[in-house]
Parts: structure tokens; sequence; C-alpha cells
């Protein structure tokens, strides 16, 4: 069964451990209810914190996700399906744990 609130809720770790916030904080970005609807929000609030501090390799890397994953900009994790979201979920965690 995919349960798709347990995506959100690791990038809502994420979100909050990277702006040391609360989840209600950043306008409720940070929260996992708001990141199951629209994951590519807070995903890209996160690479975009790191964008102007990364050499050009870094830089690259976000850029290469973001146009990977364009067509899913703007879905529900939901929507976009377990599998897809398990690939968007490991190159998005690569990219934050090497910066």
């Amino acid at each position: 069964m995919f349960k798709s609130h347990d995506y959100a809720y690791q990038i809502e770790v994420t979100v909050n451990a990277v702006f040391n916030c609360d989840k209600y904080d950043i306008g409720g970005i940070a929260d996992a209810n708001f990141i199951e609807k629209d994951p590519f929000i807070a995903i890209a609030l996160v690479l975009g914190n790191f964008y102007n501090k990364v050499d050009i390799s870094y830089r690259d890397k976000i850029d290469g996700f973001l146009g990977k994953y364009y067509l899913e900009m703007g879905k529900s994790i939901s929507e976009i399906g377990e599998e897809k979201f398990k690939e968007i979920m490991k190159d998005f965690n690569e990219i934050v744990s090497t910066i």
C-alpha cells in the first residue's frame, strides 16, 4: 500500500533540518500535509537554499534534478505514484546528503 504521507514526512524532516524550523514555519511549506499535496515546492525550497552557496558541479546536479522531474511539478505525491516518487526521493536525498 502506497503511503504518500510517509514520503511527505521525510521531506518535512529535511526542510525542518535545513531551515531549523517547525512544521508550521515558512508559511506551512514545512508541513507534511502541505508537502503531500505539492512536494516540489518544499523540494525546490531546499535545493534553492543551497544553489548560490555551492560550486558549479552541485548547481548542475540541482539543475539536472529539476529538469529531470519538471513534468512532475505541480502534482501531488499520489498523482506522481510510488515508483516515480521513490526515484525522486533517492535523487533528492543524494543531492542533499552530498552538499
